[in-house]
């Protein structure tokens, strides 16, 4: 007797849900969406739309009426508010009316969440809150702000909470090109600090900084090592014109995502497409890099490929590239 088992992640590719990482996308709810409409009607004065901000309003935060251009900028302003003040930011609600387009966005303190333990403490169910709305322009106008918080806030430490703990695009570069240089992890985080005048600045804690070297090391292939797999995909191709293969590289051409299918998997694939099964558990040892296999069930009950992947990261770009492909 065969057992199937399959365990099934629910990934939503829609970019409207990307955010920072930690945060909690719950439902919408009825009565604060006609607290915002009430609000939106209440505003009639509007902030005007610079969005280039002083210190001073990031200290001051979001006051009700103000705009900004997009939701990353709105996101990114409270966020930077948070961090000076002592907390972090979470995305608690995104309504989507009639639509893929989000109309209203609820930005939270991130002990709004109600731990599930017996006795909870003041620190939990914070209501400190930025409602918002997608206007008529398509602007996004803060509607309704609670700043009052019911725990103690950390503005010292703030850079150690998760959701302000970032590798930033810059210190990525400089980590990478010590790393190459031959510089032990140890020292290469060191003078990374050094450069930005003291580890407080770094923006990460030098555990991820070691992290990501350690990741960056993955793309990193044996000379050769991808070309040999170029070469084997098109020497298949010649003998079977059908098979497919798709390579994605990043910007300085190291190998990131592959793709493949053969033909028979393609046929398979239009009779047996009812129940797949999409499993990222294989590990392909030298490089780490997560062997992703598409599988079906025929009519026999028996597990069939339906095609492979390689992943550089499993995480949503790498998944969306992987889907879409």
């Amino acid at each position: 007797m065969l057992i199937l088992t399959a365990v099934s992640t629910m990934l939503h590719l829609d970019d409207d849900d990307e955010e920072a990482d930690g945060e909690y996308h719950g439902e919408a709810n009825d009565d604060e969406e006609q607290v915002l409409g009430n609000e939106l009607e209440l505003c009639d004065v509007d902030g005007e739309m610079e969005n280039e901000f002083t210190e001073e309003d990031f200290v001051v935060g979001p006051t009700s009426g103000m705009r900004f251009r997009d939701k990353d900028t709105l996101f990114a302003f409270y966020k930077e508010h948070a961090r000076l003040r002592g907390f972090s930011v979470i995305k608690r609600n995104s309504n989507k009316k009639g639509g893929d387009t989000a109309r209203y966005i609820t930005y939270c303190c991130d002990r709004t969440r109600i731990r599930k333990i017996k006795f909870t403490t003041k620190s939990n169910n914070c209501k400190a809150r930025v409602f918002t709305v997608l206007d008529d322009s398509g602007c996004w106008r803060v509607s309704k702000v609670v700043h009052d918080h019911n725990h103690e806030l950390l503005p010292s430490v703030s850079r150690l909470m998760a959701g302000h703990m970032s590798v930033s695009d810059s210190l990525k570069r400089d980590l990478v090109a010590h790393d190459r240089s031959g510089i032990r992890p140890s020292k290469n985080i060191r003078l990374a600090e050094v450069q930005r005048g003291g580890p407080q600045n770094l923006g990460c804690t030098p555990k991820d900084c070691r992290n990501y070297i350690l990741k960056s090391r993955n793309f990193e292939m044996k000379e050769g090592d991808a070309q040999s797999l170029l070469n084997f995909f098109r020497e298949i191709q010649v003998k079977d014109r059908e098979f497919f293969y798709s390579i994605d590289v990043d910007n300085i051409g190291r190998l990131r995502n592959v793709v493949w299918v053969h033909s028979h998997c393609k046929a398979a694939y239009e009779h047996f497409h009812d129940a797949i099964c999409f499993d990222t558990t294989y590990l392909v040892n030298r490089y780490n890099m997560p062997c992703a296999s598409f599988v079906g069930i025929n009519h026999h009950r028996q597990s069939i490929l339906l095609g492979c992947a390689l992943m550089s990261h499993e995480d949503i770009d790498s998944y969306k590239l992987v889907f879409r492909t």
